[in-house]
């Protein structure tokens, strides 16, 4: 009877530590790492890997753990690279989630988030406009995920004027998401010559002299969102708010082109400088509508 009881002991033991493997494949690896095991934590880390059932998560997961190991090993090397693998594979992965990771861990993280998440992006965009502009079916999951990497990059610092470009493109195709469906119906490469905007001032007000532009650039378009918003075939309008020193204090968008278009179209017009508008020879605000035409030079 004992024999059986024990047996019957061993089974239910048995089972239990099936259970807590399945629901936490990294428990044991975690364990020997926390014991300073770190050579035996890398081969149970390789045996929870090898597993066919691992989860992405899991798989993520294990890579933290294996850079934390390599780590206090001194093995550095092979350290970044087990993280360059965890970060390509969740971009946006918070080291702070891993209570065992130390603040030199988290810093290398960083380091090598900051050298490999902006090519990523671009690889990524690259992708995800060709996508779009073929108008697939997964187009739009790919922008999104695109976006999903650039809101990553800005909250971790890691930012510059050419990731802002592509943000602005990437908004521009997600911005045209309900009008792509007539991409399909124009074959046409994209145009190889340059485009600028042409803004053209108006007013009706009676006994006024209108402000003069005295400096008025051309917003800067990237090429790609320039392709698109030729094919909506309409024009953005805005009311520039002229002071009376000629300045602009304000832009407002009357007619939108796309969200990220107009951003761009606000931002060149606050630039702008004007003789001001006169009223019996005294300078005074004056708001003028402007139209900004896409025209090819």
């Amino acid at each position: 009877m004992t024999r059986i009881r024990l047996l019957a002991t061993i089974l239910v033991f048995g089972v239990a530590a099936r259970a807590t493997a399945q629901d936490d494949p990294l428990k044991t690896a975690r364990d020997l790492y926390e014991s300073a095991a770190y050579v035996e934590a890398l081969t149970e880390l390789a045996r929870v890997e090898s597993a066919a059932s691992t989860r992405a998560t899991t798989m993520r997961d294990t890579g933290a753990y294996r850079t934390f190991c390599l780590v206090a090993l001194g093995r550095d090397t092979e350290a970044q690279a087990a993280a360059e693998s965890v970060i390509r594979r969740d971009p946006t992965l918070s080291i702070d989630q891993f209570p065992d990771a130390s603040p030199r861990i988290a810093a290398m993280f960083e380091t090598v988030r900051r050298r490999v998440l902006p090519q990523m992006i671009k690889d990524e965009f690259r992708t995800a406009r060709t996508s779009a502009t073929e108008n697939a079916p997964d187009s739009e999951s790919r922008l999104g995920h695109v976006r999903q990497l650039l809101d990553a990059a800005e909250r971790t610092g890691v930012w510059d004027e050419t990731l802002a470009d592509v943000r602005l493109i990437v908004d521009g195709f997600l911005d045209l998401g309900h009008t792509a469906q007539s991409l399909h119906t124009d074959s046409e490469a994209a145009p190889t010559t340059t485009t600028t905007a042409a803004p053209v001032s108006s007013s009706t007000n009676a006994g006024i002299v209108p402000p003069a532009a005295v400096f008025q650039p051309q917003p800067i378009i990237p090429a790609s969102l320039l392709t698109l918003v030729r094919r909506l075939r309409r024009s953005a309008t805005i009311d520039v708010v002229i002071n009376e020193h000629g300045t602009v204090d304000e832009v407002i968008v009357k007619q939108s082109v796309t969200p990220a278009y107009d951003r761009l179209i606000a931002a060149a017009a606050r630039t702008w400088r004007y003789k001001p508008a006169l009223k019996d020879g005294v300078p005074i605000k004056f708001v003028s509508t402007v139209q900004i035409n896409v025209s090819d030079d």
